[in-house]
C-alpha cells in the first residue's frame, strides 16, 4: 500500500512539473512534417505559458507541497506567497491578511485551493472535470479535492452533504460553499470565492455578498474520509 501511495504522490507531481516547464523542440525543422511534430512536443509548455500568470504561479507552488508533508518549507511558503500576492492584488485584497489566512489552513485546504487556482480561465462545460480544458463547478471542487486526497463526491447537492457543515465563522480557506446547484471555493477572507460560473463562462473570482454569504452552506471537505495522502 506504501509502494502504490508513493507512487500516485509522485506521478502526481511529475505531471504538474510537466505542465510548469518548457518543453522546446527536439530538433530544427526542415519540412512541414518536422514542424508539425516540433509545435507538437512544444505544445505543454505553449499552453502552460497561455494560462493566467497565477495559475502559473500556483502549479509551481502545488508542485512544491506535494513533495514534501512540511507546508512550513521555506520554498514552498515562497512560491505560495507569490500565489497570495497575486490573488490580493487581483482582488484588491490585503495580501498579509491572505497570505495569513492560507497558513492557518491545514496542508490539505491549501492543495486543494492551489489546484483550484491552477484551472483559471477554464472553459466552463456542465457535466466535466477536464483540467485545463473545460469543467463545471462541482467538477473544480472535485479535481481540487482529489488532487489533496479527499474522496470528494462529483455531485454539487453531495458537496454540500450536512455531515461537513461548517459554521462560517470557522470557515477556512479551501472549504466548500454554496446552495442549490452550485458550488465555490472559500479563499479565506473577505468572501472572496473562486468557482465556475453557469453560462459558458469560465473559471475565475468573485467576491461573495453578505446577503448570499448568510443563506449559502459552508462545508468542509476534510470532515470525510481521505482516500489517499
Amino acid at each position: 500500500m506504501v509502494r502504490v501511495v508513493t507512487f500516485l504522490r509522485g506521478l502526481t507531481v511529475l505531471m504538474l512539473v510537466t505542465a510548469v516547464a518548457y518543453v522546446g523542440p527536439a530538433h530544427a525543422a526542415s519540412s512541414t512534417g518536422n514542424d508539425v511534430r516540433s509545435r507538437q512536443l512544444q505544445m505543454p509548455g505553449e499552453s502552460i505559458r497561455k494560462r493566467p500568470q497565477i495559475s502559473v504561479d500556483a502549479v509551481r507552488a502545488l508542485s512544491l507541497i506535494m513533495r514534501t508533508e512540511n507546508q512550513e518549507d521555506p520554498q514552498y511558503l515562497a512560491a505560495r506567497r507569490v500565489v497570495s500576492d497575486g490573488v490580493a492584488a487581483r482582488l484588491n485584497l490585503k495580501s498579509s491578511a491572505l497570505d495569513g489566512a492560507w497558513s492557518r489552513a491545514p496542508r490539505d485546504h491549501q492543495i486543494a485551493m492551489l489546484s483550484a487556482l491552477t484551472q483559471l480561465n477554464v472553459r466552463y462545460v456542465q457535466g466535466k472535470e477536464d483540467s485545463y480544458v473545460k469543467m463545471d463547478c462541482s467538477g473544480l471542487m472535485w479535481f481540487s479535492w482529489r488532487t489533496a486526497g479527499v474522496d470528494m463526491p462529483r455531485q454539487a447537492v453531495s458537496q454540500l452533504d450536512p455531515r461537513m457543515r461548517v459554521d462560517r465563522k470557522d470557515a477556512i480557506a479551501g472549504d466548500v460553499v454554496g446552495e442549490g446547484t452550485h458550488v465555490q471555493m472559500y479563499l479565506g477572507i473577505d468572501l472572496a470565492m473562486i468557482h465556475a460560473p453557469f453560462g459558458g463562462k469560465v473559471v475565475k473570482f468573485k467576491i461573495m455578498s453578505k446577503e448570499q454569504a448568510a443563506r449559502v452552506a459552508w462545508t468542509n471537505p476534510s470532515n470525510i474520509a481521505h482516500y489517499r495522502l
